[in-house]
């Protein structure tokens, strides 16, 4: 849930929370740094597809007489009543100066001008698409569609290609894989390359999903009629090559439930934060892209819908692929403060294991992963390799005691999640400047053949008083069970497991309070260099410095 405490709030799930910047409309929008931000509004309009009015019928746009049609609105194919579309900058087949083709009227010609603000009553308002093929739907101000105060309109699906200045607020889109026709996702943001690109597009309190309820629902019926909830794709030029064409994408404050795929995120400068993306059948975000922020979100809450997907709750990905490029090169990537937990539902269906933060293809640099706290089961806490000039420093990583998804045949544990950074990527070079610092985690692991890879005052939560550590001696992997105590670089072996370190921790209830306990080993066995100036909760870390997502002595 969401507790609103003004311009700042506290997303909660069981005892604890996290912080994150809610916008409001007396706000700025929440953006990627440097991307453009909506000016003063123009006139308001109004639409309502269950007693609006098409203009031929006598609906004006006002309170009292709104429109019936969205698509009537913003479509180059607008539907019966309306003679052209009546935003200003979308482009219809008509004739200027004596030649028929698709231009936009002159400003000042329909009614909306980019600028205005569009409110939606309650109602569905079917599938909605902005953009046409190879067409450009050119704002020079923001255009906002929002919900109207006390209203929640409902998109069939939204798809939004080659334009830009938009901003979308407070509306629901939910629909079954199928539904008329249309299997993309519920969401989708995209571009048709250099020439008809997409930029500047924000996405508030948005609520996606296939179905509100969907406990009743069989594997079967998810892969026939679930859908993924948010697509965030770039032409080629998003990695190696070239500037991308999708660029400046927010979501924030939204909630994706009930879907495939959560969130994929493929355009540079794009911000995914402060949302709530919970029950979900295959990976939670997948990411892949240049200067990108993934912060504040809540992921929770997967299942396995026996797909063949391995289930993650953020992974890198390939991305678009320029034609001759092995792989991509993606940069400048902050993750920091999520919270991941891969079960609060007692009665979820078909729980699975769900990988934490992690990335198997492509090369990665001046990537940050901070603050983040994951109870999960699976092999990887936090997995990366061909990692450069990168930083992990202070997440909470810990098995959550369930053992979910990661048996053998024979019924033993394989693996525990591990906070590593390894050598190589499918494709990338060896990994090289990278610190793991001040993290809790229940197994570590560094590819440390180059002297310039950091592993220092983590601290590992055992279990069965064992922590298994990867190192490399003599350029060879070596896997040592550690006992109890202090290791080379402070990294610290704790002796009593999760029960000495974490406020509450219960497996059996699926409850995890990963704030530290009074005492707990944790406290103040931190190293300043590097640290985030800030926790999870948003909380000063001053000195000592904690090991953890959370600082329990506020330098106190």
């Amino acid at each position: 849930m969401i507790l609103d405490k003004g311009p700042r709030a506290l997303i909660c799930a069981g005892l604890f929370c996290l912080a994150g910047a809610l916008g409001s409309a007396a706000q700025a929008a929440e953006v990627f740094p440097g991307c453009a931000q909506p000016g003063p509004t123009g006139k308001v309009w109004y639409l309502d597809p269950v007693n609006g009015k098409t203009p031929a019928a006598g609906g004006n746009g006002s309170q009292t007489a709104p429109w019936n049609s969205l698509q009537g609105v913003l479509s180059f194919r607008f539907p019966p009543g309306y003679t052209r579309p009546l935003l200003s900058s979308v482009p219809y087949y008509h004739v200027v100066d004596g030649k028929r083709s698709y231009v936009a009227d002159q400003l000042g010609s329909p009614p909306i001008q980019p600028g205005d603000t569009i409110m939606l009553m309650n109602g569905n308002y079917g599938d909605i698409g902005i953009g046409d093929y190879m067409q450009q739907v050119v704002n020079p101000s923001f255009v906002t569609v929002e919900a109207a105060p006390g209203q929640t309109p409902v998109f069939s699906t939204l798809y939004i290609r080659s334009t830009n200045k938009w901003a979308f607020n407070g509306v629901k889109v939910q629909s079954l894989l199928g539904t008329n026709n249309n299997k993309q996702a519920l969401l989708t943001v995209t571009d048709q390359g250099a020439a008809h690109p997409t930029s500047d597009i924000i996405l508030e309190n948005m609520q996606i999903s296939t179905v509100d309820d969907a406990t009743s629902w069989t594997k079967a019926q998810w892969q026939a009629q679930g859908r993924s909830g948010f697509r965030e794709v770039g032409g080629v030029g998003n990695g190696t090559n070239g500037q991308p064409s999708t660029t400046c994408i927010s979501m924030t404050g939204s909630k994706i439930r009930n879907v495939r795929f959560g969130a994929a995120l493929f355009g540079n400068k794009s911000l995914f934060q402060n949302n709530d993306l919970g029950y979900f059948g295959d990976d939670g975000i997948d990411y892949g892209a240049n200067f990108l922020t993934i912060a504040h979100n809540y992921i929770h809450d997967n299942f396995d819908i026996a797909d063949a997907n391995h289930e993650d709750a953020m992974q890198g990905q390939n991305g678009p692929l320029p034609p001759g490029v092995v792989f991509n090169r993606f940069s400048d990537i902050l993750i920091d403060s999520n919270l991941v937990i891969r079960q609060t539902d007692p009665k979820l269906a078909f729980p699975t294991y769900l990988q934490g933060i992690d990335a198997f293809d492509e090369d990665w640099t001046n990537l940050t992963v901070t603050n983040n706290v994951i109870a999960t089961s699976a092999c990887w806490g936090i997995g990366y390799a061909s990692l450069h000039h990168s930083k992990i420093i202070n997440n909470t990583v810990v098995d959550d005691g369930t053992d979910a998804g990661t048996k053998n045949p024979a019924g033993n544990v394989v693996c525990r999640p591990l906070t590593s950074v390894g050598d190589k990527t499918h494709q990338g070079p060896t990994s090289s400047g990278v610190i793991i610092r001040n993290n809790i985690a229940s197994g570590l692991g560094i590819y440390d053949v180059n002297p310039d890879m950091t592993m220092d005052h983590n601290i590992c939560v055992t279990i069965d008083r064992k922590c298994n550590i990867l190192r490399y001696v003599g350029g060879k992997p070596k896997w040592g069970v550690y006992k109890p105590g202090e290791y080379a670089d402070h990294n610290i072996i704790d002796r009593f497991g999760a029960s000495s370190m974490f406020v509450s921790f219960d497996s059996a209830k699926f409850l995890y309070d990963l704030r530290l306990k009074p005492g707990a080993p944790a406290i103040g066995a931190g190293n300043p260099a590097e640290a985030p100036a800030v926790d999870i909760t948003g909380a000063p870390r001053a000195s000592p410095i904690d090991a953890g997502a959370y600082q329990h002595s506020s330098g106190k």
